[in-house]
Protein backbone atom coordinates (compact mmCIF):
# COMPACT_ATOMS: atom_id res chain seq x y z
CA UNK A 1 0.00 0.00 0.00
CA UNK A 2 1.55 3.36 -0.94
CA UNK A 3 1.89 5.86 1.85
CA UNK A 4 -0.04 9.12 1.89
CA UNK A 5 1.82 12.12 0.50
CA UNK A 6 2.35 15.10 2.72
CA UNK A 7 1.84 13.21 6.00
CA UNK A 8 2.12 16.33 8.02
CA UNK A 9 1.89 14.82 11.40
CA UNK A 10 4.87 12.48 11.47
CA UNK A 11 7.89 14.35 12.73
CA UNK A 12 10.00 11.17 12.89
CA UNK A 13 10.80 9.97 9.42
CA UNK A 14 7.27 10.86 8.49
CA UNK A 15 6.96 9.11 11.78
CA UNK A 16 0.11 17.28 15.00
CA UNK A 17 -11.18 29.83 23.05
CA UNK A 18 -10.86 29.50 26.05
CA UNK A 19 -10.11 26.07 27.37
CA UNK A 20 -8.59 24.82 30.59
CA UNK A 21 -5.13 23.45 30.71
CA UNK A 22 -6.41 20.33 32.23
CA UNK A 23 -10.19 20.67 32.38
CA UNK A 24 -10.79 20.44 28.68
CA UNK A 25 -8.85 18.71 25.99
CA UNK A 26 -9.72 21.60 23.70
CA UNK A 27 -12.27 20.19 21.31
CA UNK A 28 -12.52 21.30 17.77
CA UNK A 29 -15.74 23.00 18.75
CA UNK A 30 -13.85 24.99 21.32
CA UNK A 31 -11.39 25.95 18.61
CA UNK A 32 -14.26 27.24 16.54
CA UNK A 33 -15.40 29.33 19.50
CA UNK A 34 -12.17 31.13 20.11
CA UNK A 35 -13.48 34.56 19.18
CA UNK A 36 -17.01 33.85 18.05
CA UNK A 37 -18.66 31.94 20.88
CA UNK A 38 -22.06 32.01 19.24
CA UNK A 39 -20.92 29.87 16.32
CA UNK A 40 -19.91 26.69 18.12
CA UNK A 41 -21.47 23.79 19.86
CA UNK A 42 -19.66 23.51 23.17
CA UNK A 43 -21.13 25.40 26.08
CA UNK A 44 -18.93 27.97 27.80
CA UNK A 45 -18.65 25.86 30.93
CA UNK A 46 -17.58 22.85 28.88
CA UNK A 47 -14.16 24.42 28.65
CA UNK A 48 -14.03 26.28 31.94
CA UNK A 49 -10.54 27.12 33.20
CA UNK A 50 -9.14 25.28 36.17
CA UNK A 51 -10.11 28.03 38.56
CA UNK A 52 -13.75 27.70 37.56
CA UNK A 53 -14.11 31.01 35.75
CA UNK A 54 -15.17 31.43 32.15
CA UNK A 55 -14.53 34.13 29.59
CA UNK A 56 -16.29 33.06 26.44
CA UNK A 57 -15.10 36.12 24.56
CA UNK A 58 -11.42 35.41 25.00
CA UNK A 59 -9.95 34.68 21.60
CA UNK A 60 -7.66 31.70 21.99
CA UNK A 61 -6.20 29.00 24.16
CA UNK A 62 -3.51 31.50 25.11
CA UNK A 63 -5.50 32.07 28.30
CA UNK A 64 -6.34 28.43 28.90
CA UNK A 65 -4.38 27.94 32.11
CA UNK A 66 -6.40 30.49 34.03
CA UNK A 67 -9.25 32.82 33.33
CA UNK A 68 -8.58 35.50 30.75
CA UNK A 69 -5.86 37.65 32.33
CA UNK A 70 -6.58 41.16 33.40
CA UNK A 71 -4.86 43.96 31.54
CA UNK A 72 -1.96 45.50 33.49
CA UNK A 73 -2.92 48.71 35.28
CA UNK A 74 -2.18 51.89 33.41
CA UNK A 75 0.45 54.13 34.91
CA UNK A 76 -1.86 57.09 34.44
CA UNK A 77 -5.41 57.56 33.20
CA UNK A 78 -5.68 56.46 29.58
CA UNK A 79 -8.23 57.22 26.91
CA UNK A 80 -11.77 56.08 27.55
CA UNK A 81 -11.94 52.29 26.97
CA UNK A 82 -13.68 50.90 23.92
CA UNK A 83 -17.39 50.36 24.35
CA UNK A 84 -18.58 46.85 25.09
CA UNK A 85 -19.29 44.93 21.93
CA UNK A 86 -16.88 46.95 19.82
CA UNK A 87 -14.39 45.43 17.40
CA UNK A 88 -11.46 46.76 19.41
CA UNK A 89 -8.74 44.07 19.50
CA UNK A 90 -7.67 42.12 22.55
CA UNK A 91 -4.21 40.58 22.77
CA UNK A 92 -3.30 37.41 24.63
CA UNK A 93 -0.73 34.67 24.39
CA UNK A 94 1.62 32.22 26.04
CA UNK A 95 5.13 30.80 25.85
CA UNK A 96 5.68 27.05 26.29
CA UNK A 97 8.84 24.97 26.40
CA UNK A 98 9.52 21.27 26.95
CA UNK A 99 12.25 18.76 27.71
CA UNK A 100 11.68 15.29 26.24
CA UNK A 101 13.51 12.03 26.91
CA UNK A 102 12.91 8.65 25.26
CA UNK A 103 14.15 5.86 27.53
CA UNK A 104 14.81 3.73 24.42
CA UNK A 105 17.48 6.29 23.41
CA UNK A 106 16.77 6.29 19.64
CA UNK A 107 19.89 6.76 17.55
CA UNK A 108 17.97 9.05 15.18
CA UNK A 109 17.34 11.47 18.02
CA UNK A 110 13.60 11.39 17.40
CA UNK A 111 10.69 9.55 19.02
CA UNK A 112 8.58 7.53 16.57
CA UNK A 113 4.98 8.65 16.00
CA UNK A 114 5.23 11.70 18.26
CA UNK A 115 4.74 15.14 16.78
CA UNK A 116 5.56 18.39 18.59
CA UNK A 117 7.67 16.67 21.26
CA UNK A 118 9.47 14.13 19.11
CA UNK A 119 12.99 15.48 19.69
CA UNK A 120 14.79 13.16 22.12
CA UNK A 121 16.97 14.43 24.98
CA UNK A 122 16.39 18.02 23.95
CA UNK A 123 15.06 21.30 25.29
CA UNK A 124 12.56 22.94 22.93
CA UNK A 125 10.97 26.34 22.64
CA UNK A 126 7.73 24.82 21.45
CA UNK A 127 5.54 27.87 21.13
CA UNK A 128 5.58 31.62 21.44
CA UNK A 129 1.91 32.28 20.75
CA UNK A 130 0.27 35.67 20.19
CA UNK A 131 -3.42 36.12 19.40
CA UNK A 132 -5.29 39.26 18.37
CA UNK A 133 -9.07 39.06 18.29
CA UNK A 134 -12.23 41.08 18.61
CA UNK A 135 -16.00 40.88 18.17
CA UNK A 136 -19.22 42.83 18.33
CA UNK A 137 -22.79 41.58 18.13
CA UNK A 138 -22.35 40.37 14.53
CA UNK A 139 -18.71 40.36 13.43
CA UNK A 140 -15.71 38.60 14.94
CA UNK A 141 -12.13 38.06 13.86
CA UNK A 142 -8.91 36.45 15.04
CA UNK A 143 -5.26 36.34 14.01
CA UNK A 144 -2.99 33.84 15.78
CA UNK A 145 0.77 33.57 15.34
CA UNK A 146 2.83 30.58 16.53
CA UNK A 147 6.59 30.93 16.71
CA UNK A 148 8.79 28.06 17.86
CA UNK A 149 9.05 24.43 16.81
CA UNK A 150 5.29 23.75 17.04
CA UNK A 151 4.47 26.63 14.74
CA UNK A 152 7.11 25.57 12.22
CA UNK A 153 5.59 22.06 12.17
CA UNK A 154 2.04 23.24 11.45
CA UNK A 155 2.42 26.33 9.24
CA UNK A 156 5.55 27.45 7.37
CA UNK A 157 4.41 31.08 7.64
CA UNK A 158 3.65 30.62 11.38
CA UNK A 159 0.07 31.91 10.96
CA UNK A 160 -2.08 29.37 12.77
CA UNK A 161 -5.36 31.18 12.12
CA UNK A 162 -6.57 34.36 10.41
CA UNK A 163 -10.31 34.60 9.85
CA UNK A 164 -13.39 36.80 9.83
CA UNK A 165 -16.86 35.62 10.87
CA UNK A 166 -20.36 37.11 10.67
CA UNK A 167 -23.57 35.97 12.32
CA UNK A 168 -26.98 37.53 11.75
CA UNK A 169 -29.64 37.95 14.40
CA UNK A 170 -31.37 34.90 12.93
CA UNK A 171 -28.31 32.72 13.47
CA UNK A 172 -27.15 32.47 9.83
CA UNK A 173 -23.59 33.48 9.12
CA UNK A 174 -20.25 32.71 7.52
CA UNK A 175 -16.60 32.28 8.40
CA UNK A 176 -13.78 32.89 5.91
CA UNK A 177 -10.00 32.60 6.10
CA UNK A 178 -7.67 30.09 7.71
CA UNK A 179 -9.10 28.25 10.71
CA UNK A 180 -8.39 25.14 12.77
CA UNK A 181 -10.10 21.81 12.24
CA UNK A 182 -13.34 20.79 13.92
CA UNK A 183 -11.97 17.32 14.61
CA UNK A 184 -10.62 15.94 17.84
CA UNK A 185 -10.00 16.58 21.52
CA UNK A 186 -6.54 18.10 21.40
CA UNK A 187 -5.53 21.40 19.83
CA UNK A 188 -2.35 23.02 18.59
CA UNK A 189 -1.97 25.17 21.73
CA UNK A 190 -0.35 23.02 24.42
CA UNK A 191 -1.91 24.79 27.45
CA UNK A 192 -5.37 23.70 26.33
CA UNK A 193 -4.55 19.98 26.32
CA UNK A 194 -4.76 17.44 29.17
CA UNK A 195 -1.18 16.20 28.60
CA UNK A 196 2.05 17.54 27.14
CA UNK A 197 2.49 15.25 24.15
CA UNK A 198 -0.19 14.99 21.46
CA UNK A 199 -2.00 11.72 20.87
CA UNK A 200 -2.18 9.29 17.98
CA UNK A 201 -5.38 10.72 16.50
CA UNK A 202 -4.15 14.32 16.62
CA UNK A 203 -0.85 13.25 15.13
CA UNK A 204 -1.97 10.82 12.44
CA UNK A 205 -5.71 10.94 11.76
CA UNK A 206 -6.76 14.62 11.76
CA UNK A 207 -5.90 17.80 9.86
CA UNK A 208 -4.47 20.79 11.69
CA UNK A 209 -6.26 23.52 9.79
CA UNK A 210 -8.15 24.54 6.64
CA UNK A 211 -8.30 27.60 4.41
CA UNK A 212 -11.65 28.42 2.83
CA UNK A 213 -15.17 29.57 3.64
CA UNK A 214 -17.92 28.14 5.86
CA UNK A 215 -21.65 28.73 6.02
CA UNK A 216 -22.72 28.64 9.68
CA UNK A 217 -26.10 28.40 11.37
CA UNK A 218 -26.85 28.62 15.07
CA UNK A 219 -30.30 27.03 15.29
CA UNK A 220 -30.61 27.45 19.07
CA UNK A 221 -28.56 27.69 22.22
CA UNK A 222 -28.05 23.93 22.03
CA UNK A 223 -27.67 23.22 18.31
CA UNK A 224 -25.46 24.63 15.55
CA UNK A 225 -24.19 23.66 12.11
CA UNK A 226 -21.40 24.53 9.69
CA UNK A 227 -20.52 23.43 6.16
CA UNK A 228 -18.11 24.80 3.58
CA UNK A 229 -15.40 24.43 0.98
CA UNK A 230 -11.69 24.48 1.82
CA UNK A 231 -8.42 23.95 0.01
CA UNK A 232 -7.79 20.68 1.84
CA UNK A 233 -5.79 19.34 4.78
CA UNK A 234 -3.13 21.76 6.02
CA UNK A 235 -2.66 23.56 2.71
CA UNK A 236 -3.24 27.25 2.20
CA UNK A 237 -3.19 26.93 -1.60
CA UNK A 238 -5.08 24.05 -3.22
CA UNK A 239 -2.62 21.39 -4.37
CA UNK A 240 -4.90 19.58 -6.84
CA UNK A 241 -7.35 22.18 -8.21
CA UNK A 242 -10.33 20.62 -6.44
CA UNK A 243 -11.67 21.82 -3.05
CA UNK A 244 -12.66 19.62 -0.12
CA UNK A 245 -15.95 19.69 1.75
CA UNK A 246 -15.97 20.11 5.54
CA UNK A 247 -18.81 20.31 8.01
CA UNK A 248 -19.95 19.79 11.56
CA UNK A 249 -22.97 19.63 13.84
CA UNK A 250 -22.72 20.57 17.50
CA UNK A 251 -25.05 19.77 20.39
CA UNK A 252 -24.67 21.38 23.82
CA UNK A 253 -26.26 20.23 27.07
CA UNK A 254 -25.56 21.23 30.67
CA UNK A 255 -23.37 18.19 31.36
CA UNK A 256 -22.61 17.02 27.84
CA UNK A 257 -21.24 18.61 24.69
CA UNK A 258 -20.97 16.71 21.41
CA UNK A 259 -19.47 17.58 18.01
CA UNK A 260 -19.68 15.45 14.88
CA UNK A 261 -17.52 16.57 11.94
CA UNK A 262 -16.26 15.38 8.56
CA UNK A 263 -13.97 16.18 5.65
CA UNK A 264 -14.39 14.84 2.10
CA UNK A 265 -12.14 15.59 -0.84
CA UNK A 266 -8.93 14.81 -2.74
CA UNK A 267 -5.84 15.51 -0.63
CA UNK A 268 -2.97 14.13 -2.70
CA UNK A 269 -0.88 16.73 -4.53
CA UNK A 270 -1.67 16.88 -8.24
CA UNK A 271 -4.34 14.18 -7.94
CA UNK A 272 -7.97 15.41 -8.05
CA UNK A 273 -9.43 11.92 -8.50
CA UNK A 274 -8.52 9.95 -5.36
CA UNK A 275 -10.59 11.05 -2.38
CA UNK A 276 -9.98 11.01 1.36
CA UNK A 277 -12.99 10.78 3.70
CA UNK A 278 -12.62 11.41 7.43
CA UNK A 279 -15.26 11.45 10.15
CA UNK A 280 -14.92 12.35 13.81
CA UNK A 281 -17.14 12.42 16.90
CA UNK A 282 -15.82 14.19 20.00
CA UNK A 283 -17.68 14.67 23.28
CA UNK A 284 -17.09 15.91 26.81
CA UNK A 285 -18.95 14.71 29.91
CA UNK A 286 -18.65 17.42 32.54
CA UNK A 287 -18.47 16.91 36.29
CA UNK A 288 -17.71 18.92 39.39
CA UNK A 289 -14.19 17.57 39.83
CA UNK A 290 -13.58 15.63 36.64
CA UNK A 291 -14.33 16.03 32.95
CA UNK A 292 -14.06 13.11 30.55
CA UNK A 293 -13.32 13.70 26.89
CA UNK A 294 -13.96 10.88 24.40
CA UNK A 295 -13.32 10.62 20.68
CA UNK A 296 -13.95 8.26 17.80
CA UNK A 297 -12.36 8.79 14.39
CA UNK A 298 -12.26 6.91 11.11
CA UNK A 299 -11.18 7.43 7.54
CA UNK A 300 -10.76 6.05 4.05
CA UNK A 301 -8.58 7.06 1.12
CA UNK A 302 -8.16 5.94 -2.47
CA UNK A 303 -4.77 5.31 -4.07
CA UNK A 304 -5.64 4.55 -7.65
CA UNK A 305 -7.06 1.04 -7.68
CA UNK A 306 -6.05 0.49 -4.07
CA UNK A 307 -7.45 2.01 -0.88
CA UNK A 308 -6.63 2.45 2.79
CA UNK A 309 -8.78 2.50 5.91
CA UNK A 310 -8.12 3.52 9.51
CA UNK A 311 -10.02 3.75 12.79
CA UNK A 312 -9.18 5.20 16.19
CA UNK A 313 -10.62 5.96 19.60
CA UNK A 314 -9.46 7.74 22.71
CA UNK A 315 -10.43 8.92 26.17
CA UNK A 316 -8.83 11.79 28.08
CA UNK A 317 -10.04 12.42 31.65
CA UNK A 318 -9.03 15.56 33.53
CA UNK A 319 -9.22 15.65 37.34
CA UNK A 320 -9.08 18.90 39.31
CA UNK A 321 -7.31 17.88 42.50
CA UNK A 322 -7.10 21.39 43.95
CA UNK A 323 -6.91 25.04 42.91
CA UNK A 324 -3.25 24.55 42.05
CA UNK A 325 -3.02 20.93 40.90
CA UNK A 326 -4.66 18.91 38.16
CA UNK A 327 -4.13 15.49 36.62
CA UNK A 328 -4.69 14.75 32.94
CA UNK A 329 -4.46 11.36 31.27
CA UNK A 330 -4.80 9.71 27.87
CA UNK A 331 -5.57 6.25 26.49
CA UNK A 332 -5.77 5.84 22.71
CA UNK A 333 -5.71 3.22 19.99
CA UNK A 334 -5.21 3.64 16.24
CA UNK A 335 -5.85 0.78 13.81
CA UNK A 336 -4.05 1.67 10.59
CA UNK A 337 -5.41 -1.27 8.61
CA UNK A 338 -3.35 -0.60 5.50
CA UNK A 339 -0.43 1.31 6.99
CA UNK A 340 -1.15 4.54 5.13
CA UNK A 341 -1.44 6.90 8.10
CA UNK A 342 1.67 5.62 9.85
CA UNK A 343 3.73 5.17 6.68
CA UNK A 344 4.31 1.54 7.63
CA UNK A 345 2.83 0.18 4.41
CA UNK A 346 1.07 -2.73 6.10
CA UNK A 347 -1.46 -3.22 8.87
CA UNK A 348 -0.27 -1.63 12.11
CA UNK A 349 -1.97 -0.98 15.45
CA UNK A 350 -0.65 1.64 17.88
CA UNK A 351 -1.71 2.02 21.50
CA UNK A 352 -0.68 4.77 23.88
CA UNK A 353 -1.33 5.60 27.53
CA UNK A 354 -0.01 8.30 29.80
CA UNK A 355 -0.61 10.65 32.71
CA UNK A 356 0.35 14.27 33.30
CA UNK A 357 0.20 16.03 36.69
CA UNK A 358 0.26 19.83 36.55
CA UNK A 359 1.08 22.44 39.17
CA UNK A 360 0.21 26.13 39.25
CA UNK A 361 3.14 28.02 40.78
CA UNK A 362 1.96 31.53 39.83
CA UNK A 363 -1.20 33.09 38.45
CA UNK A 364 0.38 32.92 34.99
CA UNK A 365 2.84 30.03 35.34
CA UNK A 366 2.20 26.27 35.22
CA UNK A 367 4.65 23.40 35.22
CA UNK A 368 3.78 19.81 34.44
CA UNK A 369 5.29 16.42 33.74
CA UNK A 370 4.20 13.42 31.69
CA UNK A 371 4.99 9.74 31.53
CA UNK A 372 3.88 8.01 28.32
CA UNK A 373 3.98 4.39 27.13
CA UNK A 374 3.57 3.52 23.43
CA UNK A 375 2.96 0.00 22.12
CA UNK A 376 2.89 -1.26 18.51
CA UNK A 377 1.95 -4.59 16.97
CA UNK A 378 5.15 -4.48 14.91
CA UNK A 379 8.74 -3.56 15.80
CA UNK A 380 8.58 0.07 14.74
CA UNK A 381 9.33 1.85 18.06
CA UNK A 382 12.36 2.67 20.13
CA UNK A 383 15.91 2.59 18.84
CA UNK A 384 16.19 2.76 15.06
CA UNK A 385 19.15 0.38 15.12
CA UNK A 386 17.24 -2.18 17.19
CA UNK A 387 13.52 -1.34 17.01
CA UNK A 388 10.95 -2.94 19.25
CA UNK A 389 7.26 -2.85 20.05
CA UNK A 390 7.45 -0.57 23.11
CA UNK A 391 8.81 2.86 23.91
CA UNK A 392 8.66 4.89 27.13
CA UNK A 393 8.92 8.68 27.07
CA UNK A 394 9.19 11.25 29.86
CA UNK A 395 8.40 14.91 29.32
CA UNK A 396 8.48 18.14 31.29
CA UNK A 397 6.89 21.48 30.39
CA UNK A 398 6.73 25.07 31.62
CA UNK A 399 4.04 27.48 30.41
CA UNK A 400 3.74 31.23 30.94
CA UNK A 401 0.51 32.95 29.90
CA UNK A 402 -0.22 36.62 29.32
Amino acid sequence: MPTMPAMKKLVVAKTLVVTSLFVAGGTAAAQEEEAAPDEGAVADDATAPADGTVDASAPVEATALTAAPEAPPAEEPAEEPAAAGSLAPTISGFVAGTYNYNLMNPTSGATAFHSFTAAHNSFLLNTAHVAIAGSDDKLSYAVEIDGGTDGAATSPNLVQEAWLAYQSAGGLGFKAGKFVTYQGIEVIESPANPTISRGLLFNLAEPFHHTGVLLTYKASDTLDFAVGLVNGWDVEVDNNDRPSLVGKVGVTQDKLALVGSFTVGPEQAGNPDDYRISGDVTAVIKGDKMDIWVQGNGGFEQFGEESATWFGAGVQPVVRLSDTMTLGARAEVLLDLDGSRTGFGDSLTLITAGASPAFKIHDHVWIRAEGRLDFATEDVLGDDADPGAIQVVGLGEAIVTF
